[in-house]
């Protein structure tokens, strides 16, 4: 496989995670202006919005890069005439993209449930 086609393969993996990214931070973002304004009194701030979106893309772009780059260092151990199993690529290429976009994706999913409990006020 050439680094051109991994790097298209990881691409398709890391724009269905920034999607959830994206999905999960929207939600908490949007559940935490509600909470702020609505419950806690707070005046609506365009600036926090795009603060927020800066973060964003500042946030999925780094891991984007970053899932990238460690999904070719497998590639790039092959290159350089060390012998690593296919399997073991794909496994460590998968656990990366998962692992970076997961974590950021469920510490978003966990703030917004948090949010979404002291709306409904079951907190």
């Amino acid at each position: 496989m050439t680094i051109v086609n991994l790097v298209l393969m990881n691409l398709e993996k890391v724009g269905i995670g920034i999607l959830l990214f994206l999905g999960a931070y929207l939600s908490n973002m949007g559940l935490g202006m509600w909470k702020n304004i609505k419950i806690d009194g707070a005046t609506f701030d365009k600036q926090l919005i795009l603060q927020s979106a800066i973060k964003f893309v500042v946030l999925g772009g780094s891991i984007a890069l970053l899932s990238i780059v460690v999904g070719l260092v497998p590639e790039y151990i092959s290159f350089i005439g060390l012998e690593i199993a296919p399997e073991t690529l794909e496994t460590i290429d998968s656990l990366v993209i998962i692992g970076a976009f997961l974590t950021a994706t469920i510490r978003y999913i966990g703030d917004g449930i948090s949010k979404l409990k002291n709306i409904l006020g079951t907190k």
